[in-house]
């Protein structure tokens, strides 16, 4: 019924139509996904409401295909609209959702979350096609979307931002949407009681201590230095450094490293494609990233990317393993690169 784009997605967030009955959101930059898929949720059923929201997985509905509409249809034992949150939609809820969009019933909304997907096929091309269902594409942010992002966090809490710190904070952002507004939450936090953001501010919380041993630890995954990737992954994980964001911001430096790629190979010098990059690369990360883009193809880090798809699937049902398991792929890419790099010397 219909193809949002941001605008209409947000005005659909405010006052949705009834007659749409599931919302599919899919795209590169799994952090806006999930921004997208939350507030949809949160304004159709509250927030964190455990009798309205309800999450489901596509291993569950691949297993149990009508367990889709059964919760769609069920009557919220609290009053309000329910929910149904589906994650890493694929094949099992394809299907389900096949069946229940030539009949669906209830007030119910369901909202799925997606990896990049094709135009016209499978998932996306049921959702484009259905006349009672919407999707929503979410492609990494660029210079002005990182930029509207600064200006919306920071007006929020009253603050501006002198020109070079505004610089230097676009700098260190990138393209993935949920690590972006993390920064610029830790720095709001860092001001508050302020009412400008200085360069010396951003240099303190944005360009700390964890945020370039994490550069680091991507550049000597990317650059095959298994000595450095075993050293960085370490002292990151003794600091107290989360294991599960440490994937997501793998997979936006292999969406970005992936786009240089492709300027690569259609014919421009990998500094070109560096020095013209929007949001710019970190200059003191320039070099690096050059002589990845030596090593790494838009073939390879196809590859890439599906592997670390499968570690974050694999994190979050083995939560146990987390560390281990974000270890194990780190190393496997590491290791990727070394073979790559040898083979070319």
């Amino acid at each position: 019924m219909a193809i949002f784009k941001p605008a209409q997605f947000n005005q659909f967030v405010k006052f949705r139509d009834p007659r749409i009955a599931a919302v599919l959101i899919f795209g590169p930059d799994r952090g806006r996904v999930r921004e997208a898929a939350k507030s949809l949720v949160e304004a159709t059923s509250g927030e964190d409401d455990p009798f309205n929201i309800v999450h489901l997985d596509d291993d569950i509905l691949g297993k149990d295909p009508a367990r889709l509409a059964d919760e769609a249809q069920a009557i919220s034992l609290m009053g309000g609209v329910r929910s149904v949150w589906v994650r890493d939609a694929g094949t099992g809820f394809l299907n389900a959702a096949k069946s229940y969009l030539k009949d669906p019933k209830g007030d119910g909304l369901i909202v799925a979350e997606a990896g990049d997907l094709r135009k016209g096929t499978g998932l996306r091309g049921l959702f484009e096609k259905a006349k009672n269902a919407a999707c929503l594409a979410c492609y990494e942010d660029s210079a002005r979307d990182v930029h509207g992002l600064v200006e919306d966090v920071l007006s929020a809490e009253g603050l501006t931002i002198e020109q070079d710190a505004r610089m230097m904070l676009t700098s260190f952002l990138g393209g993935d949407r949920a690590l972006s507004r993390s920064e610029l939450e830790k720095l709001v936090l860092y001001c508050k009681g302020k009412d400008r953001v200085t360069l010396d501010d951003v240099e303190q919380i944005c360009g700390d201590t964890s945020s370039l041993a994490l550069d680091d630890l991507v550049d000597a995954v990317f650059g095959g230095d298994l000595t450095q990737m075993d050293v960085q992954f370490n002292r990151l994980v003794q600091s107290g450094t989360a294991a599960a964001p440490l994937i997501s911001s793998f997979m936006s430096h292999t969406n970005k490293l992936q786009k240089f790629a492709l300027q690569v190979e259609s014919g421009r010098s990998a500094k070109q494609v560096i020095d013209g990059a929007r949001p710019p690369v970190f200059w003191k990360r320039k070099d690096a990233v050059t002589r990845q883009l030596s090593i790494w193809d838009s073939k390879s880090l196809e590859a890439a990317s599906l592997t670390l798809a499968e570690a974050e699937k694999q994190t979050r049902q083995f939560a146990s393993l987390l560390e281990a398991l974000t270890g194990r792929a780190l190393l496997s890419l590491s290791r990727r690169a070394y073979g790559i790099r040898m083979r070319g010397n």
